[in-house]
């Protein structure tokens, strides 16, 4: 007797797919799924001062492999910040801003970046070119 083993191996390839699409998805970091919305810090950014930092991180859309960082600054003057993003101790990204009226002398930095598996070290930098005063919030997602 002759035994075809080409449809018996498709066969069980789709019978195999079918069983793991239809099994729960499990979290890249193990199953410790970060299903516990956004997390935000706040900074007041130094004692005797009225400014304030505030780092929030969120996944992007519903979509997990990404985080959507978003930095502000909450000044009382129109002054020029340098501002830094750093991601599990890398520099993400940098950049110069100031706050205007319209923003009540605000500023805010929103970023997308890779989530990577396990716990993401966000940290947030800003620091007054004309004061030296520095605002940081650390938060790990």
């Amino acid at each position: 007797m002759f035994v075809r083993r080409g449809p018996a191996i498709v066969l069980s390839l789709v019978l195999g797919a079918a069983a793991l699409a239809s099994a729960p998805a499990l979290a890249s970091d193990g199953g410790a799924a970060k299903d516990n919305g956004p997390a935000t810090e706040r900074d007041s950014c130094g004692p005797g001062t009225s400014t304030r930092a505030k780092l929030k991180v969120d996944v992007a859309d519903g979509n997990s492999s990404r985080l959507v960082v978003t930095g502000a600054v909450w000044s009382d003057d129109a002054d020029v910040w340098t501002w830094r993003i750093k991601h599990n101790g890398y520099v993400s990204d940098d950049g110069r801003a100031r706050g205007s009226e319209e923003t009540d002398l605000s500023f805010r930095v929103i970023r997308t970046m890779i989530n990577w598996d396990g716990t993401d070290d966000v940290v947030f930098r800003a620091e007054n070119l004309r004061t030296g005063e520095v605002c940081r919030a650390a938060l790990p997602y």
